[in-house]
């Protein structure tokens, strides 16, 4: 997948942001895993919970590691309930459900790790996957004007 090098501050990154801007994310994407770093503020579940005030569960065939950088989260996997605070870490394995309970002390901004790479969010990663590509055409498509000397010189250059 990505082989050249990557370089940029994460608050320069493009961001996806839903739920009127209380949830936001970019991603990167790596060989065999792909990253997301997400900003939450405690808005985010407001008209997304049951009637017990519980998020929505989830639960994905995929590793999910998260890395709080930022304040602090509560979730359930499974029965089990961790508390996380900035700098600590959790693994939730695949295919086991998973919730985090809405509160007023949601994490900030997060870091998770998806092994392996969940195609569904390379979108989120279009800014690195594209780096160094003719930007888009109004209906989607790349069209490369270089002169084919130079489109050689660079493949060359990224062997």
């Amino acid at each position: 997948m990505p082989g050249s090098v990557y370089v940029r501050h994460v608050a320069d990154l493009p961001r996806e942001s839903r739920y009127e801007g209380a949830y936001q994310r970019t991603g990167i994407v790596m060989d065999a895993a792909n990253l997301s770093f997400v900003w939450v503020t405690p808005e985010v579940y407001e008209g997304h919970t049951d009637k017990d005030g519980q998020a929505p569960g989830h639960h994905h065939p995929f590793d999910q590691l998260v890395y709080v950088l930022e304040g602090e989260m509560r979730m359930w996997i499974g029965d089990e309930v961790s508390r996380h605070r900035t700098r600590r870490c959790l693994l939730h394995p695949a295919g086991r459900a998973a919730r985090r309970p809405p509160d007023q002390r949601q994490a900030r901004h997060i870091m998770e790790i998806f092994a392996p790479i969940r195609t569904d969010y390379l979108y989120t990663a279009e800014h690195q996957l594209a780096f160094g590509q003719p930007e888009r055409e109004f209906d989607g498509s790349r069209v490369d004007r270089r002169p084919m000397s130079q489109i050689r010189a660079g493949v060359r250059d990224s062997s």
